[in-house]
């Protein structure tokens, strides 16, 4: 296609552009068909005056102001809209993929877009190498085919799972052949490929593969099975073996009895009414025919005939103790083994337990007691078991040692019983004897009417006469009188405590104890009491009141008792020393009874005397209306005038005068933190105690409060501002208490150090407001002073539009009138200026390849950080690139084509931040080396053309 010379003028300068618009082609489909149409959107759209669409290297069109040119080759195929600058395509062809360009000068913008035509996908179509295999010993081969298509990719599926690559299956020719090394039965698909290239597909018609396998899995099934416990089979029973396995085709059987084939080739081999002859190893064979594999199993099969009968029989002589004793177990039927039961457990061999080699027969040697018991013998073999009729063992011994049961004691005229036994297998014969001479015969003796005649030596004599032994025991029999009286008499005169006292037990009978009781209690010798030998006197060395109750004597033989009618016993004492009962203190005005005891017998009588004065007798004593002059000390004195004796107590007894005042003051000064500070107590009554509190909760002494000796001063040593609250004092004595109105307490202090809020930061033009406080009582005063001179008063402070002027520091000054401190804080305030602008400039010489480059971001305002971009992305410090301390320059230390790009840069600070427009670098470099294009051969008379070309920016 030829130009105009301004027009190649033009596409000259749209080679030498070096900016873009950030704009992006986007084509209406991608990938397409062939044939298929195409429009390539300028996204956002904008209209171009100058510029040019292009395929490649090659102009598609050329447009300009109030015109455009198209390519001869694109003629009648595209078209181009001036005003969105969109390029539409028609009949596309598979070269027609590739690279497209839109350049502009006016304005000027440079984008691209790669298109893909695609030729459709027809006709797919599987074949296999064979659909007939065996297991592991064939392999599989499948092959992919199209009619037409470009760009394709391939996708393998067995059944509705994608095939994926391993060891056993290969994938081939950029995946359209695929192969499976020693197919499996898992193997048989149907398989299908998918063949895909972006604007078609298609999948092709199912192949499945016959994989012939087996027999494999042989299991060999015996029925019945044996019971728990049995090995074998009983004769006369009917069994049936069962094999199976897995087999494709299905498998054909053999079965085979002690190495020889039998008659049947079924899956199943039934034996009937079995014999004992039929006992032996079965094989069972399956065989397949097309793998032409082979598999066998072998069980073993015994067969036994059952045990009919077992007997359990005594040898020789009956059981007898510390001798020999054997047992025989008969059995009719083959015997494996023989076990022996006692009681429904195991016997096993032990020093007296002897068993036979065959266990037949069994030996206990010496037989003991402890051999009594059910015996039992068991007979098993591989098919049965049976157990013997129970043999019980009994095992004849004694007499051991006689016993005889009868009274040791008894009383004349009773009849007495005496019974003898021993222990005896069979039971023993008994013979009595009285003192040497035979009295009866058997195991019971009754002796008749007692008399003291009847106290001796009674003998009973067992025998048994299996055994042939004899045993003998002798047992004493006493006769006794009953007691038929007991009395309590006492010896001496009248009892007065702390004299010796003594009382003597009458008794009648025969006597073998005497106990003696008080109040129903048995009594013991002590330190003031002693008991006689016989005990049948007691006596108190030193008789006291506390001896007072309810005497008695009991007298004991083994068959009789007797107790003694009660005897009160009363000591006369006393008196002891006396009580007053009465209110240790009093109140003015109140009436007293004072009343006086003593433990005496019998009772006191008494006399009262106050300040040594007598002023009254009885027990009771009343005083009043009281008066201070009540206050004394008052004695009562107790008489017994059978004992001739007395005894005197005293009390002091107290008058007291009721609270009737009590108030908080306060001594000196107001209180001031720091400073002491005191409060007192008033009150009027007599007064026994003084309580502090605080908020309602009582206040105790610490390292900053103290209390006056008699608590009604409280102290503080140093008062602080967490002392603040309501006071009262409380004034008591046993009968009455006040407590003081509230006295609040309020501590002036401060001011503490102020704080100033607000901000630390402030952009000129905008007002800042700057908040001073400060714990303080009573509240501060505050003023504001602006780098050492004062700007206003108040706890607030405004400002006003700020300037780079007010950047400094600002102090907050707080005063307290009352305790005359002030307090002063500090804050600095930062002014910044609004980021005005920032721009990308180029420091030194244009960009040349390989060479030192720099790219400075120019600022205006107050600028905190610069970051750069790289066509929208950060970039960071490589080993090709740095960046200046305050990052404002940007240095490629030997810039690259790799380099290009669009470069921003953006300046911050806390309130503003500003981005930069795109700079676009563009690498200046070459010429590389030029290629000179043209025949190498000429012939005379003909015109040669030579084109020489090189990369090279700007165009060489």
């Amino acid at each position: 296609m030829e130009y105009p010379l301004v027009w190649v003028l033009i596409l000259v300068l749209l080679n030498f552009t070096t900016d873009v618009s950030g704009q992006v082609v986007v084509p209406s489909m991608n990938p397409l068909a062939v044939g298929s149409n195409v429009t390539l959107n300028l996204v956002p759209q904008s209209p171009i005056n100058i510029g040019t669409w292009s395929y490649e290297t090659t102009i598609i069109v050329l447009f300009y102001p109030n015109g455009s040119s198209v390519s001869k080759s694109y003629q009648g195929r595209v078209s181009f809209n001036r005003s969105s600058s969109e390029l539409s395509i028609s009949s596309l062809q598979l070269n027609d993929s590739g690279l497209y360009t839109v350049q502009g000068m006016e304005p000027v913008l440079y984008a691209v877009v790669t298109l893909s035509v695609r030729e459709p996908i027809s006709n797919v179509t599987l074949r296999a190498n064979a659909t007939d295999l065996v297991e592991l010993n064939d392999t599989a081969m499948f092959t992919c085919s199209i009619s037409s298509g470009t760009s394709l990719s391939y996708r393998w599926l067995n059944g509705s799972s994608e095939v994926i690559a391993s060891d056993r299956v290969w994938l081939g020719g950029g995946n359209s052949t695929l192969t499976i090394v020693s197919v499996t039965r898992y193997d048989e698909g149907p398989f299908r490929c998918e063949v895909i290239n972006g604007i078609s597909n298609g999948t092709s018609q199912p192949i499945g593969l016959n994989v012939r396998y087996g027999p494999s899995n042989l299991t060999m099934m015996v029925v019945p099975e044996m019971t728990i416990g049995h090995t074998a089979y009983k004769t006369g029973s009917d069994i049936t073996l069962s094999c199976s396995a897995q087999s494709k085709p299905a498998e054909s059987y053999k079965w085979g009895f002690n190495g020889t084939f039998l008659n049947e080739q079924s899956p199943q081999l039934s034996l009937q009414n079995i014999r004992e002859n039929q006992t032996g190893s079965y094989a069972c064979l399956a065989h397949n025919n097309v793998t032409l594999q082979v598999a066998s199993m072998t069980t073993m099969i015994k067969i036994v005939e059952p045990i009919s009968a077992v007997s359990l029989n005594r040898d020789g002589k009956p059981p007898i103790l510390d001798q020999s004793f054997t047992l025989r177990c008969e059995v009719t039927g083959p015997v494996n083994y023989i076990i022996w039961l006692m009681n429904g457990q195991l016997i096993s061999l032990n020093n007296r337990t002897f068993f036979s080699t065959d266990n037949n027969t069994m030996v206990i040697n010496p037989i003991q007691f402890s051999d009594n018991g059910e015996y039992l013998c068991e007979a098993f073999n591989a098919v049965s078991n049976l157990t013997s009729i129970a043999y019980n063992h009994v095992v004849n011994f004694g007499p051991e040692r006689p016993a005889i049961t009868s009274p040791d004691i008894a009383m004349r005229g009773h009849i007495v019983t005496f019974n003898c036994s021993a222990s005896s297998q069979p039971p023993s014969q008994f013979s009595w004897f009285f003192n040497g001479s035979q009295m009866a015969a058997g195991s019971v003796y009754e002796t008749g009417p007692l008399t003291l005649a009847n106290h001796g030596e009674y003998t009973c004599v067992a025998f048994n006469n299996i055994t042939g032994r004899n045993s003998t025991v002798s047992k004493m029999l006493t006769i006794i009188v009953p007691v038929t009286m007991a009395m309590v008499k006492v010896m001496g005169s009248q009892l007065i405590a702390d004299y010796m006292f003594a009382m003597t037990c009458e008794t009648t009978g025969t006597i073998y104890s005497i106990h003696w009781m008080r109040n129903g209690w048995p009594l013991y010798a002590d330190n003031r009491r002693d008991i006689s030998m016989d005990n049948n006197t007691l006596t108190f060395n030193s008789v006291q009141n506390s001896d007072n109750g309810d005497y008695q004597c009991s007298a004991y033989n083994p068959l009789s008792n007797m107790t003694s009618p009660e005897y009160r016993l009363i000591v006369n004492y006393g008196p002891e020393r006396p009580v007053i009962m009465s209110p240790d203190i009093a109140m003015t005005g109140h009436i007293v009874t004072f009343k006086c005891s003593a433990s005496s017998q019998p009772p006191s009588q008494f006399s009262w005397f106050f300040n040594g004065s007598q002023v009254a007798t009885g027990s009771e004593f009343e005083m009043g209306p009281l008066t201070l002059a009540n206050h004394g000390e008052y004695n009562c004195v107790a008489f017994n005038n059978i004992t001739g004796r007395n005894n005197t107590v005293s009390k002091i007894f107290t008058i007291i005068v009721p609270v009737t005042t009590s108030t908080v003051k306060v001594i000196g000064a107001q209180p001031i933190a720091d400073y002491m500070f005191t409060l007192t107590c008033e009150t009027s009554g007599t007064i026994y105690s003084i309580q502090w509190m605080r908020n309602g909760w009582p206040l105790y002494a610490s390292n900053r409060t103290d209390f006056s000796m008699d608590n009604n001063t409280l102290i503080f040593n140093s008062i602080q501002h967490s002392d603040n609250g309501d006071y009262q004092c409380s004034a008591s004595n046993p009968f009455s208490n006040m407590t003081s109105p509230y006295y609040k307490l309020i501590v002036n202090y401060g001011p503490e150090m102020p704080i100033i809020t607000g901000p630390a930061l402030g952009e000129t033009g905008h007002s800042v407001t700057l908040n001073c406080s400060a714990s303080s009582q009573p509240l501060s005063q505050f003023s504001w002073f602006f780098n050492g001179s004062q700007v206003a008063t108040g706890s607030k402070y405004d400002t006003g539009p700020l300037t780079l002027a007010s950047h400094g520091e600002y102090t907050c000054v707080a005063f307290n009138n009352i305790t005359v401190r002030n307090s002063t804080v500090s804050k600095m305030l930062t002014v910044v200026a609004t980021v005005t602008m920032t721009i990308v400039k180029v420091i030194g010489a244009q960009p040349i390849l390989n060479e030192r480059f720099s790219l400075t971001c120019g600022t205006a305002g107050t600028v905190y950080s610069i970051q750069w971009m790289r066509n929208g992305w950060p970039l960071f410090a490589s080993n090709r690139t740095d960046f200046s301390m305050n990052n404002n320059t940007l240095t490629f230390n030997s810039v690259q084509h790799s380099d290009k790009g669009d470069y921003q840069c953006s300046a911050s600070n806390p309130f503003s931040n500003m981005t930069s427009p795109y700079y676009k670098l563009i690498i200046n470099y070459g010429p590389e080396m030029p290629i000179i294009t043209g025949p190498a051969l000429g012939e005379t008379g003909h015109s040669v053309t030579f084109n020489c070309s090189a990369s090279s920016q700007p165009l060489s």
